[in-house]
């Protein structure tokens, strides 16, 4: 509750003929060790970064948007980090979502969004679940809205963390490197579900967490969970977590086998720290 008082404040300070003073967090890493963490206001970002224009069919509203934004490489230099070196950025939501993006996640540039075109107030509000949310400070996507079902685009975002030599996760399936199917399910666990849920308490908090104590397949079945990665709305009304409708069968149970398999490799020492 207090993320989304603060997001929405944030929103109408910015946009009602005050100040903008909005600002990203960013933080450097290479592996477990922080190179410099420091903050940038939109000033700075607007005057280092090249303007970009994303006109598109929303996936979100169900119609046509126009947004104004910064191009993600130019803003990550004027913070000081060499992108061509960047093997991983996690987005930090107000509301505790975070997205990961590794090489290869997305094809076309991303943009950090700044604002609705003809919008005074900055941002629309997008229903979630139960709530309403402003998506600012800021939105980030990418330059290609069909990249939209490999990699949701993380809104709220105020703080960025790139790590030139990302370490193995918690959520990492070892001893499953010669077992394609886990591994495949893995990576589509970083991709698409990690942002909202952890395994081993690493990941988003805003979904349950799926493997401490009880990992989820000790406790629902593959067919449901096939199903309500699907369409959660058909089991819980206004559910917050999205619709999957695009993931194959294939996936889904790539999916569910490496969690299934991470039952096996329960972190409980964390649960007490």
């Amino acid at each position: 509750m207090f993320r989304f008082i603060f997001a929405i404040m944030l929103g109408f300070i910015s946009f009602q003929g005050f100040a903008d003073d909005r600002k990203i967090e960013f933080i450097l890493k290479n592996g477990d060790q922080v190179i410099f963490e420091k903050s940038l206001g939109i000033d700075r970002m607007k005057t280092s970064a090249a303007p970009r224009s994303l006109s598109f069919q929303s996936p979100v509203y169900k119609k046509p948007m126009t947004y104004n934004g910064l191009d993600f490489k130019d803003v990550t230099a004027s913070a000081g980090v060499d992108f061509s070196k960047v093997e991983e950025i996690k987005f930090v939501a107000l509301d505790g979502f975070v997205a990961s993006w590794s090489k290869g996640t997305t094809k076309s540039p991303l943009v950090v969004v700044t604002d609705e075109k003809g919008n005074p107030n900055g941002f629309t509000d997008i229903g979630e679940g139960k709530e309403t949310l402003n998506p600012g400070p800021f939105y980030v996507m990418t330059t290609d809205p069909n990249e939209y079902n490999n990699w949701i685009w993380p809104f709220q975002v105020y703080k960025i963390e790139f790590n030139y030599q990302a370490p193995k996760p918690d959520y990492y399936p070892t001893g499953a490197e010669d077992k394609p199917i886990i591994m495949a399910g893995y990576v589509a666990f970083k991709s698409t579900c990690i942002s909202c849920h952890s395994i081993n308490l690493e990941g988003g908090d805003i979904g349950p967490e799926l493997n401490i104590p009880k990992n989820i397949t000790e406790y629902r079945d593959k067919e449901y969970l096939k199903a309500f990665i699907k369409n959660p709305n058909s089991y819980r009304a206004k559910s917050r977590m999205l619709k999957f409708e695009h993931l194959s069968d294939q996936q889904l149970n790539e999916l569910i086998e490496y969690m299934a398999y991470m039952g096996s490799l329960k972190m409980l020492d964390k649960i007490n720290e």
